[in-house]
Parts: C-alpha cells; structure tokens; sequence
C-alpha cells in the first residue's frame, strides 16, 4: 500500500521534526558531501572546498522537487560563478535519473550529483525534500530548509558575507515530501467542525485500497476546498450553491475510522457511489453548517481527455511504485508522480478551470509534467506525453450545495 501524504501539508510530527533538525545544523560545519556519480559535468571529490556551495537535495519520484527546478535554475543562472557552486543530489540510481531526464527533457544548472548510500542525506540529517543547504567558503552551513524558501535576497546575503542571513526556514504552507508510516489506529470515528480565524490549510489523509477515507483531519480550511477534496469534484468549475460566499468559511475537522461498520454502509450512495465514509462527514458537516449536497447533471459542453500516443504514454510510467505527489508551486506548470489518469483529471480541471472528463478508467499511473497557462498550452503539454484532449457536448455532472 503506498504512503500517503497531504499534497498540502505535513503531518504535524514531522513538522516538529523538520525545525529541530534545521535549528541543528545551521551554524555547524557541514558534513562531508559523498557522491559516487555524477551527470554531465565531472566533479571531483574536493569540488566546493573554499567555495560558497548551494546544495539541492531532491528526487524523480517528488513532484516539488521538480517543480523546484525553475527557482533553483534562475539562482544558478544568477549567482554560479567560480567562487559560487550549485549542486543538486539524489540518492536514486543512475539509470533511474538518465530516464527521468531523457523523457522528460528537463534541464537543470549546476552539478547533477548522485549518492546511491544516501550517506550524504543522512549526514544533513534530511527528512524532507525538496531540501536545500548553503554552506560557505569556511564549510559551515549558513541557511537549511525548504528549496522554493531559499530567495535571492538570503543567498546574495550570504555571498556578501552578512552573518545576518545565517539561518534556517520550514514554511509548511509549502509542500513537502516525506515517508511517514501511517500510524496504527484503534477503530474509531471522530468528528467536529467550526469556524476559524482563518490561516494557511494544515492536517494529513490516508485512504483505503477503494479510495475511501481511513483518516483525515483538516484545520484552517475553507468548506469549499473540503468539499472538493472529499468528493473530487472542481470546486472552480463544478460547483454550484445558492451561497458561493459561505464555501470560503474556514473548519476544522477530523475523522478517524478504520472498521467498516453497520454506520458507514448506510451512507455508502448518499451522495457519492462507494464512498461511505466521504458521503458521511459531507452529511455530519451539512448538519453542523445548514446545507445539503448532491449530484447533478446538466447539458452543456466539455472536454475529454484521451490517448493518442500509447507508446510514448507508457513511457512516463512512474520510475518507481512507492511514492505519489503533485505540485503546483510553480504554477501553472505543474508536476504529477504517480497518478492514475482519471484522478489526475480532477486536479488538472481544476488547476486549468476548464470541465474535463475521461473515460481512462485503468489503475497505470504516470508521471506528468503540464502547462495549463492556457488551453493551448494544455494541449501542448498532453501531446508531449502521448495525451490530448477533444470537445463534446452532454450531461456533465456537477455538486450541487444549497444552505438553509
């Protein structure tokens, strides 16, 4: 069964985790960088002694790492120089990271080094990816934390010499990746909802082999992105309410059930098919915030995702069968690993605001690179993965919310 973690967030252990291993190591000489290959240009052992070294740790199977990229290519391209190295590494096997950027023809700045022991992560003490160092001429590490957090302004701080930069950043609001078992539970199912004051979405999920939920918790979260976590439905396309303001009140809530029992069957096509444990917070929490739900139909046109190019599809099957993430924090590009197609639809429609529908029903998984900038620009980032897209008109469906 795979790991899953929220797209959004961390899990709240890890977040304690994260901060006291950047507060460690920042200020520290830094442990010794090990690799035993490198792609593209050759780098010796000693290759950053007495040089500024800005150290990405990174992966194929993450999608912000990937959507990293761009940020960290614009600082290379603006800083690199003799006396300042960037580097990215990765504890994958070379045949792995040769396919990764061969199909996907993504470029990237700097050195391209790969430490198979993973002897290097471990000395950093990295428990997340995307995950940056910098570290100075005199070895001592002077910034760690999140890839897209490292700015302009904190390197160049840095390479003047301003002691001031020194330190460390974990902004949760971004995504962040990291293996964490899901945590045996006693079977039980709790439930509260109310009003926040508002902030950045935080909480975790896991889900059974059917797509229903085992557990999830969300704090600081508008009821519309709920809603369109729980049922999968384009809060920016496909929904319809007599209220659209009352979708950006803020919950908390929290369900943790692992038995299936008598209560949850009887909620199992209330209002989404086979999903009893969905269709059950989406009712507890109508009763609680005075609103009901439901699927409807309505004519009108759409698109329809197909495959036009099943051999080059099936050469963007995951490289590996572990880890599922997306990002969208280079927007709107955006990166997907290891998803199916019929659940990367849903967050494809809602990214580009457009309704999209598929018939590609089968579990293979792919990793996906899109543009949806516009639909142009969708159509040309499909077709470079085998994909495209063609008009229709029918009975589309959409989650229809009414308060009382």
């Amino acid at each position: 069964m795979k790991k899953i973690i929220s797209v959004t967030a961390l899990l709240f252990l890890t977040v304690i985790i994260c901060k006291a291993q950047l507060s460690s190591l920042v200020g520290k000489p830094a442990p010794p960088v090990i690799f035993q290959q490198n792609m593209g240009k050759v780098a010796d052992p000693g290759f950053y002694k007495g040089k500024i070294l800005v150290l990405d740790f990174w992966a194929t199977w993450c999608a912000p790492c990937i959507a990293n990229f761009p940020h960290y290519n614009q600082l290379a391209a603006t800083y690199q120089n003799n006396d300042v190295v960037f580097a990215l590494i990765t504890d994958e096997p070379q045949s792995t990271v040769k396919k990764f950027f061969a199909r996907t023809k993504k470029q990237v700045q700097g050195l391209n080094l790969l430490d198979t022991t993973g002897t290097t992560k471990k000395g950093f003490g990295v428990v997340f990816i995307p995950y940056s160092v910098v570290i100075d001429q005199n070895n001592i590490v002077r910034w760690a934390g999140l890839g897209q957090d490292l700015s302009a302004e904190i390197l160049s701080a840095i390479i003047k010499g301003d002691s001031s930069a020194t330190g460390s950043k974990a902004d949760l609001s971004k995504t962040a990746v990291k293996n964490v078992p899901l945590k045996s539970v006693v079977p039980v199912f709790t439930f509260s909802v109310g009003p926040t004051g508002g902030g950045s979405m935080t909480g975790s999920a896991s889900t059974n082999k059917g797509g229903d939920l085992v557990s999830v918790s969300r704090r600081n979260t508008p009821l519309g992105d709920v809603l369109n976590y729980l049922t999968d439905y384009s809060r920016n396309v496909r929904f319809i309410s007599n209220d659209m303001a009352r979708l950006d009140q803020t919950i908390d809530f929290n369900f943790d059930a692992k038995s299936d029992t008598l209560l949850f069957r009887k909620y199992a096509n209330t209002i989404i098919p086979n999903k009893p444990r969905r269709n059950m917070i989406m009712e507890l929490m109508g009763d609680a915030m005075k609103f009901n739900a439901k699927v409807i139909k309505r004519k009108g046109s759409y698109l329809e995702l197909v495959v036009v190019d099943h051999a080059r599809l099936n050469t963007f099957k995951p490289l590996q069968d572990k880890h599922s993430s997306i990002s969208a924090d280079n927007f709107p590009h955006f990166e997907i690993v290891g998803y199916n197609l019929k659940k990367m639809v849903g967050y494809l429609e809602d990214s580009a605001k457009m309704i999209i529908t598929t018939d590609l029903a089968g579990p293979e998984e792919y990793d996906l690179s899109l543009d949806v900038t516009d639909l142009a620009s969708l159509r040309k980032s499909l077709g470079f993965h085998g994909l495209g897209l063609v008009e229709k008109i029918g009975e589309v469906e959409y989650l229809d919310i009414r308060f009382y």
